[in-house]
């Protein structure tokens, strides 16, 4: 079988999926990305090197399949080819997580772009498959989203897999300007939709700052993973430089200019995030996660940011609960209503790591298959199943 990955980022399900099919055997994979050398720079690129020739995003394969390399499925994370580079189109989405509401508007973009490569995904179609967290998602996309059920399948998250069995920490280490083995990491890691992170407590020059002190008393480092470094002004990001200076046990990252995830949701012990979906996934390693409520009350008026082909655009909304499809106390790990109590809960997460074990597990029973390890085997039969017919 031959295997295109069209990534918009080649990470987190998309790249363990990947390095599932580069151990099977006839199994042929080309990965388009935007920037192959960057990600071979990745720790995790160097600790699993894939045998899948790693194509740089060009406009020519954008409307055209790459040389003369014809895959039987396109593998994809979020974004669709403007033509079908394959008979088969496979989604495995960019994450669970608690924002929403994903309905059949929202997703308009994205039913066209399917629509126009492999043909409507709303009515049976044997050319493109949805791949569902669980049981909960499979009932959110079929009965919100607008996919038929024909087309989706309940196969759990790939980096699960992985999650559940991290590298060693002694393997990582090269790859880590501060010790990772000796001392605790705590990955902050927020969603950029609000703005600035504690904009409803206050500013995040003064806060961050508060934050990373408190760490700093537990001689623990700091991992500060950023969405696309282009979504952010650079009035904020010399902020943030400046911070880094200021702790010299932080290190700042950006998904545009660091790729990968699956390494520092690794090495970290703890997570601190408001509802970025990259929580879902680090519950599989059984470490503490604080979830930073992320406005002020959810009938309270807001700005969520969108990002667009055109820029950023803004949107004013009289109520947070109309972009969350799953409410925020469902989660699994400790939820900070202020700031007062996200210092208290770091204190509690680098004293106590196994403070969140069960509940992480709990949330990962109820919504995604338990991360039992199976994820990617389940996502390749399914693959199988649709290009066999």
């Amino acid at each position: 079988m031959k295997v295109l990955f069209y990534a918009s980022t080649f990470g987190a399900d998309l790249l363990a999926f990947a390095q599932y099919l580069d151990k099977i055997p006839d199994v042929s994979i080309k990965v388009l990305l935007s920037d192959p050398e960057k990600f071979q720079n990745e720790g995790v690129a160097k600790l699993i090197p894939l045998k899948a020739e790693l194509i740089k995003k060009s406009l020519k394969n954008y409307f055209f399949k790459p040389g003369d390399f014809k895959p039987d499925v396109t593998i994809m994370d979020n974004k669709v080819p403007l033509r079908a580079p394959s008979p088969n189109g496979f989604m495995l989405w960019h994450g669970f997580g608690w924002k929403g509401p994903n309905d059949v508007p929202e997703f308009r973009w994205l039913h066209n772009s399917i629509k126009a490569a492999w043909g409507s995904a709303m009515e049976p179609n044997p050319n493109f498959r949805w791949q569902c967290f669980g049981e909960w998602d499979f009932k959110h996309r079929t009965e919100i989203s607008g996919f038929h059920p024909d087309n989706c399948r309940v196969l759990g998250a790939a980096s699960h897999d992985v999650l559940r069995d991290p590298f060693p920490k002694e393997k990582m280490q090269p790859f880590y300007p501060f010790d990772v083995v000796n001392r605790k990491t705590i990955l902050i890691a927020p969603t950029w939709h609000y703005g600035e992170v504690f904009s409803h407590w206050g500013t995040d020059r003064e806060l961050f700052e508060k934050l990373l002190n408190r760490i700093d008393k537990h001689d623990a480092n700091v991992i500060l993973r950023l969405h696309d470094s282009f979504r952010f002004d650079s009035t904020y990001i010399a902020f943030l430089e400046e911070l880094v200076d200021n702790h010299p046990n932080t290190l700042l990252k950006f998904k545009d200019q660091n790729p990968d995830n699956l390494l520092d949701m690794m090495v970290s012990d703890a997570l601190i995030t408001n509802y970025s979906s990259i929580a879902n996934l680090f519950y599989a390693t059984g470490r503490p996660t604080i979830h930073v409520y992320p406005v002020k009350s959810k009938d309270e008026d807001f700005q969520w940011r969108k990002h667009t082909a055109f820029g950023t655009r803004k949107k004013t909304l009289n109520s947070v609960k109309y972009i969350w499809k799953l409410s925020p106390e469902e989660n699994g790990g400790l939820m900070a209503m202020d700031f007062d109590m996200l210092l208290e809960q770091v204190d509690e997460v680098l004293n106590n790591p196994d403070c969140c074990k069960e509940k992480a597990q709990d949330f990962l029973d109820e919504y995604m298959l338990g991360a039992d390890g199976k994820n990617c085997q389940r996502i390749w039969e399914a693959v199988q199943e649709q290009v066999k017919g």
